[in-house]
């Protein structure tokens, strides 16, 4: 059944959120959808594996379930609410995804178990989102170096009290009680506080190409890898934690030491940079 292009969208964000519920090599999701005080609500999630093997562990991504079911259940209202505008109604019942390496299948389930709509992803869509199999197994690959480089880069910074950085040189001046030091640092990006998004910093054209060149050639937007568009992808929206695990992904590839975060001086946004020798 061909879907309605203003729902693809939709489908996208909600693949995305089930990809963070879920454990990781799942086969089929059930979500229970209920409506509560008037509105859609996801109250359980239950999975199925591919055959008897148990997953890998998930690599930690510093979000909150409940949050993130709160964006569920909320996509699955306006779902529903815009399958309700075209004469497709749906009062709930169970959300069923199931997924092969081609494919993953959205169905919407009454509560007596009769198909009400069902829409299929496509394999060249999936590899586009930002939450995959893929980007999973690329961040836990450096998990456990980013852990303990940025857990020894924080205990040689100490405690700063300001900063500035040099496009042109590359030199990020950190202002400490016994004085300053100096250290090369790529730009990572930025995250806009009060939109929840997140912009890497190679793609704002007016910064000077060697700004962000290490970082660029890790995420590599020319090549757009499948499954890793939150690499490629130049700006998105998500949790800063989301944006933490795939920095730190950036700074083991570009042989880095730490994560600096600066919060500019409107508090609008915090910006990233790799530091690239030891303080």
């Amino acid at each position: 059944m061909a879907t309605a292009p203003e729902l693809r969208p939709i489908l996208y964000a909600l693949q995305d959120s089930v990809m963070l519920l879920a454990p990781k090599g799942w086969a089929v999701v059930d979500v229970k959808v209920e409506p509560i005080e008037g509105v859609l609500r996801a109250t359980e999630l239950a999975t199925q594996g591919q055959g008897g093997t148990s997953p890998a562990a998930k690599p930690r991504l510093h979000l909150e379930p409940r949050d993130e079911a709160v964006r569920l259940s909320e996509g699955l209202a306006e779902l529903a609410q815009l399958l309700e505008h075209s004469g497709k109604s749906w009062p709930g019942g169970t959300l069923r995804v199931e997924r092969t390496g081609d494919f993953a299948d959205w169905k919407l389930l009454r509560p007596d178990g009769s198909l009400a709509w069902f829409s299929r992803l496509e394999r060249a869509e999936l590899d586009k989102l930002l939450v995959t199999d893929a980007l999973f197994d690329a961040l836990a690959g450096t998990e456990r170096a980013f852990d303990e480089l940025q857990q020894r880069f924080e205990r040689a910074v100490g405690e700063v009290k300001s900063t500035s950085y040099d496009p042109d040189t590359r030199l990020l001046t950190l202002r400490r009680e016994g004085g300053e030091v100096r250290l090369e640092a790529q730009l990572l990006g930025r995250f806009v506080l009060d939109t929840f998004s997140w912009e890497w910093g190679w793609a704002d054209d007016e910064l000077p190409p060697e700004t962000t060149a290490k970082v660029r050639s890790v995420c590599a937007p020319d090549a757009q890898s499948p499954g890793l568009a939150a690499l490629w992808r130049d700006q998105f929206h998500c949790d800063e934690g989301f944006a933490w695990a795939l920095m730190g992904h950036v700074l083991v590839s570009v042989g880095a030491r730490g994560i600096f975060r600066v919060v500019t001086s409107d508090q609008d946004a915090a910006v990233f940079f790799a530091v690239l020798a030891d303080p």
